[in-house]
């Protein structure tokens, strides 16, 4: 089977605590682990960007899943195209929190997270990648 990643955004229906992302993590990361799948996601204010390396069957059912969970909308598909090797080979799911004064002090710096939509990374899918390498040394496993 060929390995795939899949990029999206979504938006949480309501605004989640550390403890609410941790409680997220730790089931991601077991389900991830099971699938044989890895990531990367971002969390700010409500939005969410994540990254699901894999086997392509794989992913595209837990997108599936991902696409009808309650608790979150907006769930926009950036891109899915196949990869040689893994961007996050080792991270069952990476995680990182956006602050705002963290994004101000990346190289090439933009406002388009300042109010993020799905809207805005689907129009822009240049953006996604560069928003993961950017965030990739910051990941926390907690």
């Amino acid at each position: 089977m060929s390995l795939s990643c899949l990029v999206y955004v979504c938006l949480a229906n309501t605004e989640m605590s550390d403890q609410d992302l941790k409680n997220l993590l730790k089931i991601a990361r077991e389900e991830n682990k099971r699938l044989g799948v890895t990531g990367m996601l971002l969390y700010r204010d409500g939005f969410l960007f994540q990254a699901l390396e894999g086997e392509e069957d794989k992913i595209d059912k837990l997108f599936a899943k991902i696409r009808v969970d309650p608790r979150l909308r907006s769930v926009t598909e950036i891109y899915k195209k196949p990869i040689k090797e893994r961007s996050f080979p080792d991270w069952s799911m990476g995680f990182s929190h956006m602050p705002d004064n963290a994004l101000e002090q990346e190289e090439g710096f933009s406002t388009f997270l300042e109010n993020p939509s799905p809207e805005c990374l689907a129009k822009n899918p240049s953006y996604a990648q560069a928003l993961l390498e950017n965030f990739k040394a910051d990941i926390v496993f907690s």
